[in-house]
């Protein structure tokens, strides 16, 4: 009889908890990817500090590199590398211009869907627009708003074969991170600087 009552109790407190449960509102349950992004999306022209490592199975160490990352509108990004060496890419009208050594190159990205994905998820990112990153990948978002992490999948199974996906972390106002795990084992880590990371 003792034993039966346990059960009997246990199984009211079961029911007891999912009905708590159910009728508790599911926001404070969740986090919704828009909030996430408009809380750190920067406003054109505007630019971050990062330092970036890049793994490579070709690398006997990882290669470190320092600079800028630039959103300066609608489609137009850059990258400037400062450190162990000089170039920048700029990202507009469809094109990659890219500078290094005193020489300039300009490239369609057209050719590059891998390339063309990646940068929409970037800026995406960078302007808030979750509509637009979720027309290019798959997502997972976790954690809570002061301390989350967003891993994206290509949709496109050509884009995939190259890059297998991105890890964004952040908090409730900034990126910290961006990861970029290509194929063959390859990834880059880029690690967004504030103020007092760049002194």
């Amino acid at each position: 009889m003792i034993a039966t009552n346990r059960n009997r109790h246990q199984v009211f407190s079961g029911l007891l908890l999912a009905g708590l449960l159910a009728v508790m509102p599911t926001t404070a349950w969740s986090l919704e990817l828009q909030t996430v992004l408009e809380n750190t999306r920067i406003t054109p022209p505007d630019r971050v500090a990062f330092r970036e490592e890049r793994h490579n199975q070709l690398l006997k160490e990882p290669l470190l590199l320092t600079g800028y990352l630039e959103y300066l509108g609608d489609g137009r990004l850059r990258k400037v590398v400062e450190t162990p060496f000089q170039e920048s890419f700029l990202i507009e009208a469809g094109r990659i211009e890219v500078e290094r050594d005193g020489k300039t190159r300009k490239l369609r990205i057209s050719k590059s869907k891998s390339l063309r994905v990646m940068l929409a998820g970037i800026e995406a990112v960078l302007a808030g627009q979750s509509d637009k990153l979720e027309s290019v990948f798959a997502y997972e978002l976790s954690g809570t708003e002061r301390s989350w992490s967003l891993q994206l999948k290509p949709l496109s199974r050509k884009v995939a074969k190259q890059l297998s996906g991105l890890l964004i972390k952040g908090d409730d106002n900034s990126l910290l991170s961006i990861r970029f795990d290509l194929q063959g084992g390859e990834w880059h880590q880029m690690d967004i600087l504030n103020d007092e990371q760049e002194q």
